[in-house]
């Protein structure tokens, strides 16, 4: 391996030894092979270490924290470390341990992306995500299982031409965006018109660290706790264009237990208004005016938009009783006007017809 590899890979990782096995074996199977992998270990107590080093390969380097911190910080000071500290790469991805790549030439295709478009922030690829909301849901094994898809076996459970899952227990949100590559403009106007959509999973994204850390992604000591995926996109395409594979990249495991439907539906609201805000603080401050004026606009319409998705989600809980995939802490305190209307005059919206209506709707529902 060289001393400088063009790309970085970072896995956070807290005693769950099985999965970090799978995703650190996706990122091992790729074709393109000038990377590195860091491990940073959140201080486990199971066998993280044996696994790490059971796969004997230069490329991986292991680190292991003394003391717990992303129980109180979540993944924040991890990845400051390994942006300011560790990682070597032009380039870098950042897996979660619970997630895995699916095709062995992704990293190979998206540095080409890179190579053949100057100036790209990231390139990402769409999330295929495994529903396990019930013991019947699994397709193998019980509960406990880490059942791995493969870019071999796939097509039993996911029809490629059409981009459709071939059973329920797989989703996958085709056609999020127009086209393949994107200017930053394109990329965060679509992407403000349904935030809540278009925050795909960061575990398939291929980001250049220039743009990144030119744009202050994840630079602030502390921020959002589960929502950070915000910051993860809006902030890098303030700095570059953005280059889209609308194609399944990524395994996500939906599970009761994951942050996403811990908490409350006020708390995740709330997060995720902060993950904006924060994306954009460092790119509106060093902006230049008429670009200035741009990045406020898309603020207030991801903000506005994010909002009227949690009313939604209010009006659906209010008539129903329950919320797709999420438990009854989840939906025990729905967003209400207590919420918005401080959000919005923080953030100088002024409230529209459509507003008020899903307001009222939310109150009565």
């Amino acid at each position: 391996m060289q001393a400088n590899p063009v790309v970085s890979v970072l896995i956070t990782t807290y005693n769950r030894s099985r999965l970090l096995r799978r995703a650190l074996s996706s990122v091992l199977k790729q074709t393109f092979h000038d990377f590195e992998i860091v491990i940073i270990d959140d201080c486990s107590s199971d066998d993280t270490s044996q696994v790490v080093a059971s796969f004997k390969d230069s490329r991986i380097r292991y680190f292991q924290n003394r003391a717990n911190v992303g129980s109180k910080d979540g993944d924040r000071p991890h990845v400051r470390r390994f942006l300011t500290e560790l990682m070597r790469g032009e380039y870098f991805a950042y897996l979660c341990d619970d997630d895995y790549w699916l095709p062995p030439n992704l990293l190979e295709r998206q540095v080409a992306l890179f190579q053949a478009n100057p100036g790209l922030a990231f390139v990402f690829g769409n999330q295929l995500s495994y529903i396990l909301s019930t013991p019947e849901s699994y397709l193998e094994g019980s509960p406990d299982t880490t059942m791995s898809f493969t870019w071999e076996n796939l097509g039993r459970y996911f029809d490629f031409a059409t981009l459709t899952p071939r059973t329920p227990h797989l989703s996958y949100d085709r056609g999020i965006y127009p086209k393949t590559v994107m200017t930053s403009e394109e990329y965060l106007t679509c992407f403000a018109k349904n935030p809540v959509l278009c925050n795909r999973a960061d575990g398939g994204s291929l980001y250049s660290k220039r743009c990144f850390m030119a744009a202050g992604a994840m630079c602030a000591p502390s921020g959002s706790q589960w929502q950070a995926g915000f910051e993860f996109k809006m902030g890098p395409a303030t700095a570059g264009g953005v280059a889209f594979l609308d194609e399944p990249a990524l395994l996500t495991e939906i599970r009761h237990q994951n942050a996403s439907f811990m908490r409350t539906q006020i708390e995740h609201y709330l997060d995720s208004v902060k993950s904006i805000e924060i994306a954009l603080t460092v790119p509106i401050a060093e902006a230049s005016v008429d670009r200035r004026k741009f990045l406020q606009r898309i603020k207030s319409k991801a903000v506005r938009n994010l909002t009227r998705a949690y009313l939604l989600n209010t009006v659906t809980i209010r008539r129903k009783g329950s919320l797709t995939m999420c438990s009854r802490e989840n939906i025990a305190h729905p967003v209400t006007f207590r919420q918005v209307l401080p959000v919005y005059a923080s953030n100088r919206i002024m409230p529209s017809l459509i507003d008020l209506g899903l307001l009222l709707l939310a109150q009565v529902a």
